[in-house]
């Protein structure tokens, strides 16, 4: 499936997207000190969820779903944060560099809505998915 950059999706499509998500090799991740263990699931046309836990915890305490060139993020310190990719996006350790993330001044509820539809529809259970979908579903 092919996304246009900044294209709006149907519920059917970011359906599609979330079934298509499924995990890397967590042996080819490192462990981020702050971070702590990190999981990241690859999708259709550029669709990444990245998770990151404390050792011993079993949910994530870190959340952030990138879909069609946007990110929903979620964690425990910050709650939910969205935003969208200026320019090609560049990775560092699992993490999309932060000066190619223009994050919203508020939350984008319509962006919040996709991401709910697209992770309902994912294989992962709702443990992976830490407080992130507990956050999205109050909207």
């Amino acid at each position: 499936m092919t996304v246009p950059d900044g294209a709006r999706l149907s519920d059917d499509g970011l359906r599609a997207l979330g079934r298509s998500l499924r995990e890397i090799d967590p042996t080819a991740l490192s462990v981020d000190a702050e971070e702590g263990r990190a999981r990241w699931m690859l999708g259709d046309a550029g669709t990444e969820l990245f998770s990151w836990t404390h050792e011993g915890a079993l949910v994530p305490h870190h959340v952030q779903l990138v879909f069609s060139r946007r990110s929903v993020e979620w964690s425990v310190a910050q709650g939910l944060v969205t935003g969208e990719f200026a320019g090609m996006a560049a990775m560092s350790g699992g993490r999309f560099d932060p000066y190619l993330l223009q994050t919203h001044a508020s939350v984008d509820l319509t962006l919040c809505r996709a991401a709910r539809t697209l992770l309902e529809a994912s294989p992962l259970p709702a443990l992976e998915l830490g407080g992130m979908l507990g956050a999205l579903e109050v909207l």
